[in-house]
C-alpha cells in the first residue's frame, strides 16, 4: 500500500486561520488478493477474485458524542472525521465549511482524541486539550476516486454454482453495479470453468458451503 499527500493542498489559511495549511491525505491501494495460477478456496459469501485501484481519505468516528467546545458545536457518535494533516501534523477533521472547521488529535496514538483545534471565519484557537479522551474508531473509507472488482462465491444449488459480480465506482459504500451469475457444475472428467469478462477461473471442486478453483486469468482494469 501507498500513502501519499496529494498535491492539492487545501490551504484555508486565507478564509479559516493565519498560517495554517490543512492537507489532504490520502492511500493508495492498487493490486489483488490473488495471482495468476493460484489455487485458492472461499467459502459462502467470500471474495473468489478481486482487481481494484482506488484512493481513499482515512477516516475515524468517534465511538460517543463529543461535547461541544468553545467555537465548535458538540460531534454526534459515529460522525465521520476524515485524516488530515494540520501544519504537518496528524489530525481527523470536520470537512472543512465556507467559515468553519474543526480537526482532533490522538497525540499519544491510544485510539482516543485528546486535543482539538478549530477557526471560525479566521479565528484559530491554539492545540487545546480535551477534557477527557474521546475514542474513536479507524472505519473503511469511501472511496475518493478510482474502481474494486470483486467475483463473490454464493453457494451450490443442486449442480449449479451461484455467484455474484460487483463493481465500486468512486464509492466504497455501496456497489454501483452488481450482476448475478450461475454456472453449472460438470461432472468429472468434464472441466467447469467460469467465465466472466476477462477472467477465467478453473473449478476444481464445490459444495453448498465452499469451492475450490485455480486462477487462469484475472479481471482486467
Amino acid at each position: 500500500m501507498k500513502t501519499f499527500i496529494t498535491a492539492g493542498l487545501l490551504v484555508l489559511a486565507a478564509q479559516l486561520a493565519a498560517c495554517t495549511t490543512i492537507a489532504d491525505l490520502t492511500e493508495t491501494r492498487d493490486g489483488a488478493r490473488f495471482r495468476v495460477g493460484d489455487r485458492a478456496s472461499a467459502r459462502v459469501g467470500d471474495v473468489m477474485l478481486d482487481r481494484y485501484r482506488y484512493a481513499t481519505e482515512p477516516t475515524a468516528k468517534p465511538r460517543s458524542e463529543i461535547a461541544a467546545a468553545p467555537g465548535r458545536y458538540a460531534l454526534r457518535a459515529g460522525y465521520p472525521l476524515v485524516a488530515r494533516r494540520v501544519d504537518g501534523e496528524a489530525a481527523y477533521c470536520t470537512p472543512p465549511q465556507a467559515s468553519s472547521v474543526a480537526c482532533f488529535y490522538d497525540r499519544d496514538g491510544d485510539r482516543a482524541f485528546d486535543h482539538d483545534w478549530v477557526s471560525n471565519w479566521g479565528v484559530a484557537s491554539s492545540v487545546r486539550p480535551l477534557p477527557v479522551p474521546e475514542p474513536y474508531d479507524k472505519v473503511d473509507s469511501r472511496m475518493a476516486r478510482g474502481f474494486k472488482s470483486e467475483l463473490i462465491y454464493l453457494g451450490l444449488n443442486g449442480q449449479v454454482i451461484q455467484l455474484r459480480y460487483q463493481d465500486y465506482t468512486d464509492d466504497l459504500s455501496a456497489p454501483s453495479y452488481t450482476q448475478p451469475l450461475q454456472v453449472r457444475l460438470d461432472t468429472a472428467p468434464a472441466v467447469t470453468e467460469i467465465r466472466y469478462r476477462d477472467a477465467l477461473l478453473r473449478v476444481l471442486e464445490a459444495d453448498a458451503t465452499q469451492i475450490r478453483y485455480q486462477i487462469i486469468s484475472g479481471f482486467s482494469e
